[in-house]
Parts: structure tokens; C-alpha cells; sequence
């Protein structure tokens, strides 16, 4: 990894570690579950950055001919192969999941056994109905984008109709015309 991107992992880590206090202490201190429930929601989304930003890191592309030239003239030696990287976001990765797993013990021995699993089991559950009230409402916008397209449909073909209608009508005006003033 370059220095950019593994800022950017263990920036997200030291976000997800700063969400950890914040949850230990509203555990310590707050009589208020709204306090708890604040932090570990700036917990889940923060953890789940950190995993995007490691799935980025890991999906980047490796760097051009070109690149590495320009690299190698400019004297920049930010191998994203080299052990102090991977290490490093490694560790981090690591050290967070620890920090998840002693927030769970905390937080089940203050509000009973499996209340983390109960936590982690009502969060996947916001998140699939999330999805299908989001896919729903697509559908919906679907639906409505085909009935507003069928509307126009309509008006043009019966727009068409009267205008047929409206031909043959002149048509066989024109023509009882023409038979009247050459009789």
C-alpha cells in the first residue's frame, strides 16, 4: 500500500478506535441508552468505512510503467508491497477487531449475555429492510415512469385516431364538393 491509502485504512481505523471510547464511556457514565446507541451507530458506520477503505486499498490498481518511472526519478520509495505497509494496515485491522470484541464483553456485562448478538442481529435486520423498502420504492418509481410513458402512449395514438378521422372527414367533404360544382 502507498502512504496515501494507508493513511486512509488507519485513518478509518482511528476513527472506528475514537467511536470505541466513545461507546466504553457512555457505558461508564451515561444512564441515558440514547447516549450508548448514538455511539455504537457511529460505531457500525465507521467500522464499515474502514472496511471499504481496505477493500479500495485492496482493489486499486497497481501503479503504470509510467508511473513507477516517474516514482523511481523523483526518488519516491512508497513500495506497496513492503512489510512496514502491510504491517501496519494489518495490525490496525487487527488491534480494531479486539477493541470490537471488549466493547461486545462490556456491553454484555452490563446489559446481560447476547445483548451484542441481539445489537448485531437488529442491525442486519435495519439494514435488509432498508434494502427492500429502497428496492420497493425503485419499483415503485418504475411503475409510475411506465404508467406516465403508457399515458403518452395513449394520447398519441387516439391523437392519431382524430386526426385519421379528421382526414377521411375532409376527404368526403372535398369530394361531395367536387361532385356538386361539376354537375
Amino acid at each position: 500500500m502507498d502512504p496515501i491509502t494507508l493513511a486512509a485504512v488507519t485513518g478509518g481505523f482511528a476513527a472506528v478506535k475514537s467511536a470505541i471510547s466513545g461507546v466504553r464511556s457512555a457505558l461508564e457514565s451515561a444512564d441515558d441508552v440514547g447516549a450508548i446507541a448514538g455511539h455504537i451507530d457511529t460505531l457500525f458506520k465507521t467500522h464499515g468505512l474502514a472496511k471499504k477503505r481496505i477493500k479500495e486499498a485492496q482493489n486499486k490498481k497497481p501503479p503504470t510503467a509510467w508511473q513507477k518511472l516517474i516514482k523511481f526519478r523523483l526518488g519516491e520509495d512508497d513500495d506497496e508491497t513492503s512489510l512496514a505497509n502491510i504491517t501496519a494496515a494489518k495490525l490496525a485491522e487487527k488491534q480494531q477487531e479486539e477493541d470490537i470484541r471488549r466493547l461486545s464483553l462490556q456491553i454484555n456485562k452490563r446489559f446481560g449475555p447476547n445483548t451484542w448478538d441481539e445489537i448485531l442481529d437488529a442491525q442486519k435486520e435495519a439494514v435488509i429492510k432498508q434494502r427492500e423498502r429502497r428496492k420497493k420504492e425503485a419499483e415503485e418509481r418504475a411503475e409510475a415512469k411506465l404508467q406516465s410513458n403508457s399515458f403518452w402512449e395513449k394520447v398519441l395514438i387516439e391523437s392519431g385516431k382524430l386526426l385519421l378521422v379528421g382526414l377521411f372527414i375532409g376527404g368526403m367533404v372535398g369530394l361531395l364538393w367536387y361532385i356538386k360544382v361539376n354537375q
